[in-house]
Order: structure tokens, then sequence, then C-alpha cells
């Protein structure tokens, strides 16, 4: 699991413990999570380390990994 809840929602669980760790704190430099998350939901966003809040589309587009990441033949939540 990377995320879980909109960031800022009453859904959002952030959570860092031994066991978890929620966002997932490298998630924002991972192509290879970024770019399919952002291909199936373009709206998605992200609480970063920091505590501020991103867009995984923009994310995604300066990803250090991204050139090595192919999309996939899916089509976007609706």
């Amino acid at each position: 699991m990377v995320a879980y809840g909109e960031p800022g929602a009453d859904d959002e669980v952030v959570r860092s413990d031994e066991r978890l760790t929620l966002p997932h704190p490298r998630a924002h430099e991972r192509g290879f999570v970024l770019l399919p998350w952002a291909q199936v939901d373009p709206a998605a966003r992200l609480r970063l380390a920091d505590g501020s809040v991103a867009d995984v589309a923009g994310l995604a587009a300066s990803a250090p990994d991204r050139d090595g990441v192919r999309p996939a033949d899916i089509e976007p939540l609706r």
C-alpha cells in the first residue's frame, strides 16, 4: 500500500510505526508507482513527508526513474 484516503479528507490515514508507514515515505520519487497511479487516477494527490500535498501526475512527470517506465494499456477511473 502506498497511501490510503484522500489527503486532507476524513478518510486519510497517516501512520508511522515499525510495522507500517503511510503514505509510503519514498512514493513521491518512484516513477514505477507514480506513472501508473496518475494514469488510472489523473486527479490523485499524495501527502509528502513534509506534510504538503502534491499532484501525483506532477510528481510522475519529474520522477527520477520515469524514463524506464512504460505506460500500461488501461483506462482511467471514471
